[in-house]
């Protein structure tokens, strides 16, 4: 009798345990991004031209922020500091475009036990990814690609990023592919898990695929009220107002010369639906597999936008303006323990990272500016800022609260008033109304102090808007294959180039010592001969193309050291754990050597390597090697050189996730 009551305790605890372990495993979080979605491309929101049922589905089943905004942007890739301020969690003049700085919205979550991976757009820079994710497949690191068909995309091999074809994919379909195989992975995992899948579409061009190009008549699409076509008077042509879209003239080519603005706009608003709708399409797809391996109820979806598109309304032809068709986003958080209901709050989208933070039960790291929503989804705030300031460029600063908005054009020190309550779509300028004169000075007073509490000024404007997507300062390239400033030095805690020094130099020596192999030399070479060596053995690398992607770069050093080539590495879960970042793993060992090559040697960094680019860098590493002016360089200088490699390298320290 005692044995079988013993058992049935031991029965309840082991059951008990069970259920408790379930019961506080963290939520996984599965975010959906897409990119340059007009806030009304939603079936959602009221328009009935268009078919997003999976979206839709999002909305009705989660917690919606209805007032969710970009805080704006200082270059024409929009799309850069909106991921950027995502990631950092900070606001529009702070956050580093390139996220070289801070800890990263991945990384909190790594640090809190969660398993990172990431496919579809990154668009600041290789190197904040590396250090963001565990997994990766089908990354395209940039902004825009020139088809949705043939993307350059990346995976990660030995926590670098590695070029391979994506064949004749449409980059929809090749993202939520990879998603859905990342799910399906971790079916059987206790770890949580973080899955990261922004979208490209709807982003230009716009060119949705087979039977979604003719999914809507462009007879039956109703155009926005604010539409030019419909409302010319609306266009600002006065010259010198605003940029690339902003405030300038309405761009009128394309379409049969006899055809008219309105039916133009109409068949450009058919092939855009076209494409989210096929778009929507692929979300489900992703969805469906959370419900098919059982995860859907262990699963935060957050949904969200990462800036708007004009379209033509107001005139504007882009992203880069503060009117609400551009400036206004969806962002909605629906899945596990996120109760339905809407709310009507200020928010930004880089609210994301905090609220993201409290909903998984993990601290918010220090330097996030961004407010956590958490507390409005869970019924206990109403409201976290009282009001919301947009800028653009340096023609356009907006403030707004829950009602009204002031819309100033510095250049011209112009002022817009409008009544969002009563007019959405920003038909009636009321800036010329007595009535309102008392309101538009509260608002002037409150935009002063907006500009000074997120740091707008001349300044900081001027800088960031000569960043050109965060490129410059601190990092200065030369036609001669080297890197000067913030990519070499400097290096603190015994790291250089990413790698412990020790490492670096016993690699470093391995590379020298098969390079004079290679050669044939046991000593050293002359410098004619150390040239035309490294020249000659990057054209056997590159075979009979023009030039090398880092994809080549590995093989090429993997024959170097002496290695067996590394074969196309599997997409699965398995392969890409197998894949260490210890060195001593030759894959690893191929991976940094390679990478570190193409950083030394790429010198307009677009990650191709080229044989003119090889000549000029070898060049001047034969110059600047021979330390004893003999004219041959030997083993110690040739090992001094490749260190130098890694020197140019960013270092990108090993994760700590709990101990891990």
């Amino acid at each position: 009798m005692n044995l079988t009551i013993r058992l049935f305790s031991l029965i309840f605890c082991v059951l008990t345990y069970s259920n408790y372990m379930n019961a506080s495993k963290q939520p996984n979080v599965l975010f959906i991004f897409t990119d340059d979605q007009r806030p009304d491309a939603f079936g959602a929101v009221g328009n009935t031209d268009i078919n997003t049922p999976n979206m839709d589905r999002i909305f009705r089943d989660g917690f919606v922020f209805k007032q969710a905004y970009i805080q704006g942007s200082m270059t024409n890739a929009t799309c850069l500091p909106s991921r950027a301020m995502i990631m950092s969690g900070k606001s529009l003049f702070r956050a580093p475009l390139r996220l070289d700085s801070g800890i990263l919205l991945p990384q909190a979550l790594q640090k809190g036990g969660y398993h990172t991976f990431a496919t579809g757009k990154w668009h600041n820079g290789a190197l904040s990814f590396e250090k963001s994710f565990d997994e990766a497949e089908a990354v395209f690191l940039g902004g825009a690609a020139r088809s949705h068909i043939g993307v350059p995309v990346n995976r990660m091999i030995a926590g670098l990023m590695v070029p391979y074809d994506s064949g004749d994919s449409f980059s929809t379909e090749l993202f939520a592919d990879a998603a859905i195989e990342f799910i399906e992975s971790r079916q059987k995992s206790d770890e949580p898990f973080f899955c990261y899948v922004p979208f490209t579409a709807p982003h230009s061009p716009v060119t949705p695929p087979g039977k979604w190009a003719n999914m809507y008549n462009p007879e039956n699409i109703t155009l926005p009220p604010n539409h030019s076509a419909l409302r010319p008077d609306l266009v600002d042509e006065r010259p010198g107002i605003g940029r690339s879209g902003g405030f300038g003239r309405s761009r009128r080519g394309g379409g049969d010369g006899d055809e008219s603005p309105i039916d133009r706009a109409k068949k450009q608003l058919a092939l855009y639906y076209g494409l989210v709708s096929h778009l929507d399409h692929h979300i489900g797809r992703v969805i469906q597999a959370l419900d098919r391996t059982g995860q859907i109820d262990d699963t935060i979806i957050l949904f969200a936008t990462d800036h708007g598109m004009a379209m033509d309304s107001h005139g504007q032809n882009g992203k880069h303006n503060a009117f609400e068709h551009t400036s206004r986003v969806q962002m909605v958080f629906s899945g596990s323990k996120i109760p339905k209901g809407e709310s009507d709050a200020l928010v930004y989208l880089y609210d994301i990272y905090p609220t993201l933070c409290g909903l998984t039960g993990l601290p918010v790291p220090e330097g996030v500016e961004g407010k956590s929503l958490s507390g409005i989804i869970n019924g206990k705030d109403e409201r976290v800022r009282e009001y919301l300031f947009t800028a653009y460029m340096d023609d356009q600063r907006a403030i707004r609260d829950d009602r009204w908005k002031l819309f100033y054009r510095p250049k011209s020190d112009r002022v817009a008033f409008y009544d969002l309550k009563n007019d959405p779509h920003e038909l009636n300028d009321l800036a010329q109304s007595v009535k309102h004169s008392k309101r538009i000075g509260l608002l002037k007073q409150a935009l002063s102090k907006a500009r000074l509490e997120y740091g707008d000024t001349a300044e900081a404007t001027t800088k960031l808007m000569q960043s050109r997507g965060g490129r410059s300062g601190g990092r200065s390239r030369g036609r001669s294959g080297g890197r000067s400033g913030g990519r070499s030095g400097g290096r603190s805690g015994g790291r250089s180039g990413g790698i412990a020094d020790a490492a670096a130099l016993v690699l470093a020596k391995r590379v020298a010592e098969s390079f004079l192999n290679h050669t044939k030399s046991t000593l050293e070479l002359s410098k004619q001969d150390f040239e035309s060596n490294w020249i000659s053995l990057f054209s056997d690398w590159k075979g009979g193309e023009s030039s090398a992607g880092r994809r080549q770069l590995i093989a090429g050093f993997a024959k170097l050291i002496g290695g067996k080539e590394i074969d196309s590495p599997s997409t699965q879960a398995a392969r890409q754990r197998g894949a260490a970042n210890a060195l001593g793993n030759p894959s690893s060992d191929y991976a940094v050597v390679a990478r570190a090559f193409s950083y030394a040697v790429d010198s307009d960094d677009d990650r191709e390597i080229t044989v003119s680019e090889i000549k000029d860098a070898v060049k001047k590493w034969s110059a600047s090697g021979d330390k004893n002016n003999n004219g041959q360089l030997n083993v110690v200088e040739i090992t001094t050189l490749v260190e130098g490699f890694f020197k140019s390298l960013p270092a990108s320290g090993p994760r700590r996730r709990n101990g891990r």
